[in-house]
């Protein structure tokens, strides 16, 4: 089921009746100058892209950036294109109480349109803002603590509708349990489901050279400590993710989250299900990207004015997109809420104070 689809059926039963309008912009994909991953001896193709979701009454409410890769088997090969996906930033401008569960059904319905085999890739890092610059100083923009971003990502990836393997891993906690009740999973009764097979780890195997077979994504702490660690070419993945724990990003008392999911569902296309989209100019793309980068959401009226500019600067460099548009039905006396456990997040409050509690660290 393309894209478009998935996030209608999704969408209808939030927002009491609103019209969502949803921009997905995607560039031309590209050859990437250096490999994925280091072991693989063909191409690598990559295409960003950026979903962002509106209102006509709100202006924007949440976004979502992603990098999708092809490891394209050499050609003298027998091997299949590999679908490789990093979603790399999720933001919200505000916090919208009539819409929420909203961005993890973004999130659910962009990785249920996704090729079978795809693997799916998330690094879950606390930041006040993501996507939507200065929104981390809109007062009422509820910002989650690094427990509760990987409780939230974990929750997320858990209730989406297509079957798959799941890994997922906090540096420096050895087992399931202990990150469960490190992140509150636990205490707020999180079970896997039954479209997900998770496992607690990693996908890699633990004996092979990390240099050569860990994916090096944009803006990605993996990617980031292998250049550090260029002089010790024959690291195994197991020190590598040791190493990974005690440093800056991930260690020192901080919780990060990675996720990998596998795409195994027999309903999933083996290619895109969204081959009649147009794509745009990288040149265009990033010219896009740069304005709005630069926009102000740091009250729920810059967001008004920054929405404006946004479908200003959409229709002087994309004049062919069109939003897709998607009316949520009327509230009918249900209290419909999130499948992202937000609601839950909010009664705590969102600080960065940490502390060690339950942690239990990996031996040396």
């Amino acid at each position: 089921m393309s894209f478009s689809l998935n996030l209608s059926k999704n969408l209808e039963a939030i927002g009491k009746g609103a019209t969502f309008e949803v921009y997905d912009i995607r560039s031309t994909a590209f050859t990437c100058s250096t490999p994925l991953i280091k072991a693989h001896k063909g191409e690598t193709r990559c295409q960003h892209r950026l979903i962002l979701v509106a209102t006509a009454t709100e202006g924007l409410l949440t976004g979502l950036e992603t990098y999708e890769y092809v490891l394209v088997p050499p050609p003298d090969s027998d091997e299949k294109p590999q679908h490789i996906i990093y979603i790399s930033k999720v933001d919200t401008s505000s916090s919208w109480k009539i819409y929420s569960g909203l961005t993890a059904r973004v999130v659910q319905s962009y990785i249920s349109s996704l090729p079978k085999f795809s693997r799916v890739f998330v690094f879950a890092r606390a930041q006040p803002q993501y996507l939507f610059a200065k929104s981390a100083e809109n007062k009422v923009k509820t910002v989650l603590n690094d427990r509760q971003l990987v409780s939230w990502w974990l929750s997320v990836l858990n209730k989406v509708s297509v079957r798959c393997q799941g890994w997922w891993s906090v540096p420096g906690i050895d087992d399931s349990n202990s990150a469960l009740i490190e992140v509150g999973a636990k205490k707020r009764g999180w079970t896997p489901s039954e479209k997900v097979s998770w496992k607690y780890g990693l996908s890699y195997d633990q004996d092979a050279v990390a240099e050569q077979v860990i994916l090096r994504f944009e803006d990605d702490t993996k990617a980031r400590l292998l250049k550090t660690t260029a002089n010790d070419p024959k690291m195994s993945v197991k020190d590598f993710w040791q190493i990974l724990s005690f440093g800056e990003e991930c260690g020192s008392g901080k919780i990060t989250g990675f996720f990998e999911l596998r795409l195994l569902d027999e309903t999933l296309a083996t290619d895109s299900n969204d081959t009649g989209h147009a794509d745009f100019q990288t040149a265009d793309f990033t010219a896009f990207w740069n304005k709005f980068m630069s926009l102000d959401f740091r009250s729920n009226e810059a967001n008004a004015s920054s929405t404006k500019l946004t479908r200003q600067y959409i229709n002087d460099l994309f004049p062919s997109l069109q939003p897709i548009k998607i009316n949520a039905k009327p509230a009918n006396g249900t209290n419909i809420h999130a499948n992202d456990d937000t609601s839950a997040a909010e009664k705590r409050p969102a600080v960065n104070m940490l502390s060690g509690g339950f942690i239990k660290r990996k031996k040396t």
